[in-house]
């Protein structure tokens, strides 16, 4: 059902040639300019390559069209770019660039406190559960910019969640493990109420008028889709697909922190 309906949506629809620009532009930046420490190593790369890739693939691919249809595949969009592509860049970034940052005075200072454990948790649950509050996200999603705004917030307070995992001087292997047993906790509260909530909680995925006005977004030429296309693409219980997203959500969370950790401790 869902490959008939995205056989209707055009390449350029399905596919973020701006976002492709922008990865490729970061890339070119990351190999090119970028000075590298002898330790940086060719894995590495791999690693913050893999990053982007997986950036492209959340919010660039058909899969950010589906997920303005399935709230399940929101759910996957959140798993990659908040518990999977952070924790690539962060490991395969080039620590010359970071260990310049910190030399500068002002910004050591603004570095270290966002980067404090406490700090980093906070700001990143305050971020992902504004989001994620209904009359918000409804609001987010009828707005192009401002939805990728949201996201790019939601990205970078990710990327301070997991740093504290990363850093190699900042926490121990066992308060590594407490740090991601809190924020595992902290989350989990999300993924409950979808998981019991009886009734759809974002009227996006339910309301016609709204669902065409955040789909709209994502089309071209609006007024040459007969609202019939619209109501076709409500084919998904919301309440379902909430109940769904919470177990994506959730191994994704006890997966993506479990196997950071592990590997973190490797490398300690």
């Amino acid at each position: 059902m869902l490959d008939i309906i995205l056989d209707e949506f055009h390449f350029s629809t399905l596919w973020n040639g701006g976002i492709f620009l922008f990865a490729m532009f970061a890339a070119i930046i990351y190999f090119f300019l970028l000075p590298a420490s002898q330790k940086h190593s060719w894995w590495k790369s791999l690693a913050f390559i893999a990053g982007l890739i997986v950036i492209f693939i959340a919010i660039a691919s058909p899969l950010n069209v589906t997920g303005r249809i399935k709230f399940s595949t929101h759910s996957l969009q959140l798993v990659l770019v908040l518990l999977v592509a952070p924790p690539l860049l962060i490991f395969g970034f080039k620590t010359k660039i970071v260990e310049r940052v910190k030399s500068i005075g002002s910004m050591k200072k603004v570095v270290s406190v966002l980067t404090k454990p406490i700090v980093a948790s906070a700001i990143f649950q305050v971020v992902f559960y504004s989001y994620h509050i209904p009359f918000i996200f409804n609001f987010a999603r009828l707005d192009l910019y401002l939805n990728y705004f949201f996201l790019l917030a939601l990205f970078l307070s990710a990327v301070l969640l997991w740093f504290p995992i990363l850093s190699s001087n900042q926490l121990t292997s066992g308060q590594k493990w407490k740090y991601s047993f809190a924020n595992i906790i902290l989350l989990t509260p999300f993924s409950l109420i979808l998981f019991f909530a009886n009734t759809g909680l974002y009227a996006i995925y339910s309301d016609i008028n709204l669902f065409m006005s955040a789909l709209a977004l994502c089309l071209p030429d609006l007024t040459e889709v007969p609202p019939e296309f619209f109501a076709s693409l409500l084919p998904f219980d919301p309440v379902h697909e909430q109940w769904l997203g919470s177990l994506y959500f959730f191994v994704g969370i006890i997966i993506s922190f479990t196997i950071v950790n592990f590997l973190s401790s490797k490398r300690t």
